[in-house]
């Protein structure tokens, strides 16, 4: 008994340093205030605090506190984290956790980690667990490898969870130096025709291409693994994590493997009429972008076209404003600023347009998220749609 009350005051100890550290981080930068992000964090509060949209404005709120990540401004989305009421406050602590050691901060990564420990201890059980895989990742990326084998150990039988635990034990097996053991856990989980592993496997292996440990040859032979692992994954799931792979190998130069496979795959997703027509766009989209990186515009225009006629079907209101901003991303990466701004006008239109106060708060903050990758398009018209869509949140309104 005397040892749990212990173990509850330690946990009080430190869910207050962690909230007293982020309050810290908080004064003097309001994430709700200034750029398409703090919008978007105008946008994600909106949502009520009701049972039913509790869950739906923490997951509003951790998508702008990663697109904070993303930028790098760790210290805002530190900020965000702290008003986030449930687990998913753990997994922002995560991401700048990993961002912190991808950047050589090491020490302050490792800080963060009783804050993260923390969370679980107000997450339901399943979130407890969920929480514990991106604890697990980030104790892989930190190199504390007898941590991980006994997380591996703990989570092999969990039918959800056991993929991502496995790879990240093959993360810090490769980071070690033990390439062919990692290899051998991440073939074993490609096998057992699970979605959740399969989708591990894909992660895993070109968490090994990218991680810059690795010789040419065996980044080779870390991409190739990933593309055949998509093989054990069902449609349309197995084409999200291809395009994934594609990226990858993009970025690593390993173009003309990436023409061949994107040529496959936008023809199988071009042709795939029963796919919901904002997931197909979404994927054409993205096809676009990776044409116009590998040196082919007219391919990417033709596909930014057919992403474009995928409107035309019956689309949901409350996926055409999200689906008009992922668009108007595919002008604004290829030059075209008065396209991007006429599509991004149309989305902030839609967004404020929507009756209903949470799926507006939630086309908000993903037209937000996508504004934020591509600022330069904001100009005057572009405000005033931004200005527009917070003031639908007003007090007085629905």
């Amino acid at each position: 008994m005397w040892k749990r009350i212990l173990e509850q005051i330690l946990v009080k100890k430190i869910m207050l340093l962690a909230g007293g550290l982020l309050l810290v981080f908080a004064a003097g930068c309001n994430p709700g205030q200034t750029g398409p992000l703090g919008y978007g964090w105008t946008c994600a509060c909106a949502i009520t605090n009701d049972d039913v949209d509790r869950s739906d404005r923490c997951l509003a709120q951790k998508m702008i506190a990663l697109a904070y990540v993303a930028e790098g401004d760790v210290k805002t989305a530190r900020a965000c984290a702290v008003q986030i009421e449930d687990y998913n406050k753990g997994l922002v602590l995560a991401a700048v956790a990993e961002w912190l050691i991808t950047h050589g901060e090491r020490a302050q990564a490792e800080a963060i980690l009783p804050e993260i420990e923390a969370c679980r201890f107000t997450a339901r059980d399943w979130q407890r667990d969920y929480l514990q895989t991106a604890i697990t990742r980030v104790q892989a990326l930190l190199g504390k490898e007898k941590t991980v084998i006994s997380s591996a150990v703990k989570f092999n039988d969990h039918s959800g969870l056991g993929g991502d635990v496995a790879a990240n034990l093959a993360l810090v097996l490769s980071r070690t130096g033990r390439v062919a053991e990692a290899t051998g856990i991440l073939d074993d989980l490609a096998k057992t025709n699970g979605v959740q592993t399969a989708d591990s496997s894909v992660r895993g292996f070109l968490d090994l291409a990218v991680q810059g440990r690795l010789d040419r040859t065996s980044v080779t032979q870390m991409v190739v693994k990933a593309w055949e692992s998509t093989d054990h994954i069902k449609p349309y799931r197995r084409w999200d994590l291809q395009l994934d792979v594609i990226e990858v190998m993009t970025k690593l130069g390993f173009g003309d493997e990436a023409r061949v496979h994107l040529t496959e795959l936008t023809s199988n997703v071009v042709a795939a009429v029963k796919l919901p027509p904002d997931a197909q766009a979404s994927m054409l989209c993205r096809g676009s972008i990776l044409w116009n990186k590998l040196g082919e515009p007219g391919k990417s225009e033709t596909l930014r076209g057919v992403a474009e006629k995928a409107l035309e079907r019956k689309l949901e209101d409350i996926f055409q404003p999200g689906t008009y901003a992922t668009i108007a991303g595919v002008y604004a990466e290829t030059g075209d600023m008065t396209q991007a701004r006429i599509c991004y006008a149309r989305a902030l239109d839609l967004a404020a347009g929507l009756e209903n106060r949470r799926p507006r708060a939630q086309a908000g903050v993903a037209v937000c998220v996508s504004l934020a990758g591509h600022k330069g398009v904001i100009d005057a018209g572009i405000q005033k749609g931004l200005d527009r869509l917070r003031e639908t949140f007003d007090a007085a309104k629905p």
